[in-house]
């Protein structure tokens, strides 16, 4: 993914006017599609931004232990409730980002 980095790598490379406008435009993004389109929560948003590809490692942990110690009556609602808000919203966040990042970068001539 040598195209689309994370804005995590600009901040830590020291393009930090890079990453600074790519979160922020990242931000706005997601609120508008995951608010006004999906009637997302705002903390749903923040934590699909600010985690990133940890997003995927989370939804791992959650499927692969976290799981098996919910009670059989409520493990459909509360697979529901995180496919609905963290599964969707950290997916849409990961591809957003991504090309946002890169079209920032590009305008920046930082690729």
């Amino acid at each position: 993914m040598y195209w689309f980095r994370s804005h995590w790598y600009y901040w830590y490379t020291g393009r930090k006017k890079v990453a600074v406008i790519s979160i922020c435009l990242n931000f706005l993004l997601l609120t508008l599609i995951l608010n006004g389109f999906f009637s997302f929560s705002l903390w749903a948003v923040l934590l699909a931004l600010l985690l990133d590809a940890v997003g995927f490692i989370v939804i791992a942990i959650y499927l692969i232990s976290l799981r098996s110690f919910i009670p059989l009556a409520l493990v459909e609602q509360t697979d529901a409730l995180v496919v609905h808000y963290f599964v969707l919203p950290v997916c849409i966040a990961f591809v957003l980002s991504r090309f946002t990042t890169f079209l920032v970068a590009k305008a920046f001539s930082a690729i």
